[in-house]
């Protein structure tokens, strides 16, 4: 199913609000200017605006709103659930013990492998640039704690 950007533009700027609304109650942080909610609120407000902007652009269109493109197999959407959502397991629970930029690369480089390229050389690059950004972005720029696992003895040994 293809939507139009007019339901795509209100559905995400429609989540940005409830998004900025949920971090309304998140407190300041002792002698800070910002808190907990700084963050969301920023995604929240990006949220907004890059909604508004696909709803504005939908509304130069004259297409449908929902246009079927073609149905997608049943037995193939299950097993795109399901890989995810062991993914997502995998991650909980291999995350402590091997790393996040081993366990990260790993599961990005099969789901990319698996769900778009079917090569491992590109599905592996866009893995490898994907982990390192968000290790860069979270770990570092955030200080997010991203566990290292096995690359804690490699590193500080």
């Amino acid at each position: 199913m293809r939507t139009n950007d007019k339901v795509t533009g209100v559905v995400t700027a429609a989540f940005g609000a409830a998004v900025i609304y949920a971090s309304l109650d998140l407190k300041n942080l002792p002698r800070q200017d910002y808190g907990a909610g700084t963050f969301p609120t920023v995604i929240g407000g990006l949220l907004v605006l890059f909604g508004a902007i696909l709803l504005l652009r939908g509304l130069g269109n004259r297409e449908e709103w929902l246009a079927w493109q073609h149905p997608v197999p049943l037995m193939h959407f299950i097993l795109t659930l399901a890989a995810i959502c062991a993914s997502v397991v995998a991650y909980v629970y291999l995350t402590p013990v091997v790393g996040f930029p081993i366990v990260s690369f790993v599961l990005l480089s099969l789901l990319l492998y698996t769900f778009h390229h079917r090569r491992w050389l590109p599905s592996m690059g866009m893995a490898l640039t994907a982990t390192a950004i968000i290790w860069g972005v979270f770990g570092q720029l955030l200080h997010v704690p991203l566990d290292l696992g096995l690359l804690e003895k490699v590193i500080y040994s």
